[in-house]
């Protein structure tokens, strides 16, 4: 394999080879502190792939917390992970210091990216070098999800890439920006779905189920469908999308919800919404509230704490969340922070039974809302779009009126969008954020992604830099919108 210490640029090599100990406990085997290609060419590493994105893209140490906050899907001003920071009014920069208390949001989550992409590109180089494993086309298949995973994320959060796969270091040693790396990420996809498509084979990397290769297909169709119609970060770069791409995978995309088995809160945990919806933690955003409820304030602006019930024609302002008739949080942190709703779907899976139930990371009903708004984007039929709308969560779950037929395209865009923000709720990191980014929601001086962290800038010899301020909105990196 090509001996990666010997690139020059020591902010990818930090990244790649950093938070050891995290791909120890990932995998749950004895491996050395410091393990070496050959420690990390085995079957256990692909079949770790998928606990070691989802731990990481789940984690507390992590950007999930800020990134629901600053699109307004959830409200929390402590100042964990960045939450008080980056979602205080008016919306401020990203402090990019490496001596920043909440420094390690990103910083955790850029170097565990970048060691799953190390880690499944040091596999398949070992299986090109002549590596034999019980089941190639499985191990291969789960690996280059690993590679598409790391790659893909990285490329949805930050604003830009630095990569290297079995055939080296790409971009002749310069970062990539998030649409070349998302291309790279659905190369890497697409190779997986090939595989899971055409062989048969068992996958048992998703704690608490057992899927077979075309189930398999299913969820990384539905993950490429996330990927792309997530990259844009203004409603110019969504309408330059490759719609009929995003269609294509989200006709291939879940049948069923993928629920992963929590334990405890040990290995399996998605730790971001699990403060989110602890009590005395997160709360939902009353924007939110106000899409169920519109007499409902869509911001707080009583300064007593209280507002009443709400009301709504949606049968889930009901089963997925609870009344709260007083606040938690100071109102001297803002009360635009304020809400009296907190998000209860996956209490009994959670709260109620010590974090060891099943919790979904990606929902039939998301893979829908993909393809309704794909074939919208890609110049389809307006009532196929709403055949699809109208037999997913917004009717079965929701009990809301079927969309007409005849409904303009402007409805069925909303309906998308209230969908995103009511059922797809805690789940998926930053899929909220992503949404409201690329349909220019986010409110102004909200960064549009995130800069590589200051630590590895600074280590690799790059200068520093940051987004976000009212001040800064330019409508590329930082939003000049609102919604």
């Amino acid at each position: 394999m090509k001996n990666y210490k010997s690139y020059t640029i020591l902010l990818f090599i930090l990244a790649m080879f950093s938070a050891c100990e995290d791909f120890d406990a990932s995998l749950e085997e004895s491996y050395t502190q410091n393990p070496t290609p050959e420690d990390i060419a085995t079957e256990a590493t692909a079949i770790s792939a998928f606990q070691s994105w989802y731990f990481n893209s789940n984690a507390y140490n992590g950007p999930g917390l800020m990134l629901t906050t600053m699109a307004d899907m959830n409200t929390c001003p402590w100042g964990n992970a960045a939450m008080q920071d980056m979602s205080s009014e008016p919306r401020a920069a990203w402090s990019n210091d490496p001596g920043y208390s909440n420094a390690v949001a990103l910083e955790e989550y850029y170097a565990n990216m970048y060691s799953l992409l190390a880690n499944q590109t040091t596999l398949i180089t070992a299986m090109e070098g002549g590596l034999e494993v019980s089941d190639p086309a499985k191990i291969e298949c789960l690996a280059r999800f690993g590679q598409a995973a790391a790659i893909g994320y990285l490329a949805l959060v930050f604003d830009q890439v630095w990569i290297v796969d079995e055939t080296g270091l790409l971009f002749e040693g310069e970062a990539g920006t998030p649409e070349q790396a998302m291309e790279i990420a659905l190369e890497k996809l697409d190779i997986a779905i090939e595989l899971a498509s055409n062989n048969s084979f068992t996958v048992d990397a998703v704690n608490g189920m057992t899927l077979s290769s075309s189930q398999w297909a299913e969820f990384l169709n539905t993950l490429g469908a996330r990927l792309l119609a997530n990259v844009a970060r203004n409603s110019t770069q969504r309408d330059n999308t490759d719609w009929p791409r995003v269609l294509t995978y989200a006709n291939n995309g879940l049948t069923y919800d993928l629920n992963v088995l929590s334990d405890g809160w040990i290995n399996w945990a998605t730790e971001w919404s699990l403060y989110m919806t602890y009590s005395g933690w997160g709360r939902v955003d009353m924007r939110v509230v106000n899409l169920m409820d519109p007499s409902m304030p869509s911001k707080w602006t009583s300064t007593s704490g209280y507002l009443p019930e709400a009301t709504s024609l949606d049968n889930r302002l009901a089963t997925d969340f609870q009344y709260l008739d007083s606040q938690d949080f100071p109102a001297n942190r803002g009360i635009y922070h304020y809400s009296n709703y907190r998000h209860s779907r996956y209490d009994s899976e959670t709260h109620l039974i010590e974090y060891t139930g099943s919790v979904p990371e990606m929902l039939k009903a998301e893979n829908d809302l993909y393809k309704a708004e794909a074939i919208l984007r890609s110049g389809g039929s307006v009532s196929d779009a709403v055949s699809v709308i109208n037999s997913s969560s917004r009717v079965l779950r929701g009990g809301l009126t079927p969309l007409s037929s005849g409904a303009n395209a402007t409805t069925v865009y909303d309906a998308i969008n209230y969908e995103r923000s009511v059922e797809l709720q805690s789940i998926g990191l930053g899929l909220g954020f992503f949404n409201m980014r690329k349909n220019d929601l986010l409110q102004i001086g909200t960064p549009l992604h995130l800069p590589v962290p200051g630590s590895y800038l600074l280590a690799g010899g790059y200068d520093n830099y940051t987004f976000g301020g009212v001040a800064n909105a330019d409508g590329i990196n930082v939003s000049n919108g609102g919604w």
